[in-house]
């Protein structure tokens, strides 16, 4: 029924998820399989959306219409190497 894979904070959860939205995309499109029930979920933190990779999967997603991708931020301002830069307000800056 789903599929759970953890991913390292470097930007790949984000990419990743945008690739399985993307193939199931690809999967309804081509009448493969009705994946149009099929949502996916990837749950990352705020000092991963500094990474450009992250950054580039969300603009990729918009650009691609993938409503059946879901981001879900948490807002804690902690990098694995320190406090996230800027002010808190990471959601208004992405």
């Amino acid at each position: 029924d789903f599929w759970e894979f953890p991913t390292v904070s470097m930007g790949l959860g984000p990419i990743t998820a945008l690739y399985h939205a993307r193939f199931n995309r690809y999967l309804m499109n081509r009448q493969l399989d009705d994946t149009s029930n099929s949502r996916v979920w990837a749950f990352l933190g705020d000092g991963e959306t500094d990474e450009p990779e992250t950054l580039g999967a969300i603009s990729l997603a918009a650009r691609e219409q993938l409503d059946n991708l879901i981001f879900v931020v948490n807002c804690n301002l902690q990098r694995l190497d320190g406090p996230v830069r800027g002010n808190g307000k990471i959601i208004q800056e992405l």
